[in-house]
């Protein structure tokens, strides 16, 4: 059991988080749109099972949970730069690679000599040409080389200066914001990764999965043994790249664990309050 748990924090500590980070400027120029606490839901980002209560929020051009990172960005944030009046656009396009070296062309192969020449073929007038390995001659055509890729970048000259069109774009980022926090309020469950696009389900998607996923973890040696628990228990909505995210964090069963008790402690003495209130007879 020791090793076990030893192996698995190590696998969980070698693996580092691809999503890009959220620009700061764009905190900074568009500020924080934040909700209120609520412990509803359930929340994976990158496969790492995140503790209620939860906090969701804006942060620049995309969203965090409880202060971590769950998306990238919403909308890029040279979109919002794009806006502005004292924007410097500039372009660079890198140096072509040298074109790649001819290949040799092969030697010419030898003419074949059919086996099969008929007597009509020798005393003819306009006997038939012999077939020769004509394809086996022709040189290879070089690939050519890809284009060079120009890229854009904007630079602010001063501060940013919010108007209607950085204003819309800032609406759209919130409206995102707004459903995310609606998905966990009903007791829904949302995964957020990079290599793939938001998982979510409902309430009673996200009950089962909560009664089931740790012991998935806790039993699983192997990532094919957790694929085909994962698949035996129907999850069929938990991809492979989120499948290996939630494998690679196994430890976390434990905590979802005590969750699910906490869950159960509060059902009972909200059960024995409801009776305690009943009138008597």
């Amino acid at each position: 059991m020791r090793a076990w748990l030893t192996a698995a924090a190590a696998f969980f500590a070698a693996a580092a988080s691809a999503m890009p980070e959220i620009p700061k400027a764009s905190a900074k120029a568009l500020g924080v749109t934040r909700g209120r606490p609520f412990s509803s839901g359930l929340v994976f980002v990158e496969g790492k099972y995140v503790d209620p209560p939860y906090v969701v929020e804006r942060w620049g051009t995309g969203i965090r949970i409880n202060g971590r990172q769950a998306t990238g960005q919403v909308i890029n944030w040279n979109e919002f730069l794009k806006t502005q009046d004292g924007v410097k656009v500039s372009k660079s396009e890198p140096e072509p690679a040298p074109p790649a070296p001819e290949p040799a062309a092969p030697p010419p192969a030898a003419e074949e000599d059919s086996d099969d020449t008929s007597l009509d073929d020798l005393f003819d007038d306009d006997p038939k040409p012999k077939k020769k390995a004509a394809a086996a001659n022709r040189a290879p055509r070089s690939a050519a080389p890809p284009k060079p890729k120009v890229t854009v970048s904007y630079t602010l000259e001063g501060e940013f200066v919010p108007n209607a069109a950085s204003k819309a774009l800032v609406a759209r980022i919130n409206a995102l914001r707004t459903e995310i926090e609606r998905v966990l309020r009903t007791g829904g469950f949302i995964c957020f990764g990079e290599n793939y696009s938001r998982v979510t389900g409902d309430q009673r998607s996200a009950q089962k999965l909560l009664e089931r996923l740790p012991e998935l973890q806790r039993r699983s040696d192997s990532l094919e043994a957790f694929l085909a628990g994962v698949r035996a228990a129907g999850f069929v909505y938990l991809n492979e790249p989120l499948c290996e995210e939630l494998f690679r964090n196994r430890l976390d069963f434990l905590r979802m664990q005590e969750r699910r008790s906490r869950m159960k402690r509060d059902e009972d003495w909200n059960r024995m309050l409801e009776d305690v209130s009943q009138p008597l007879l």
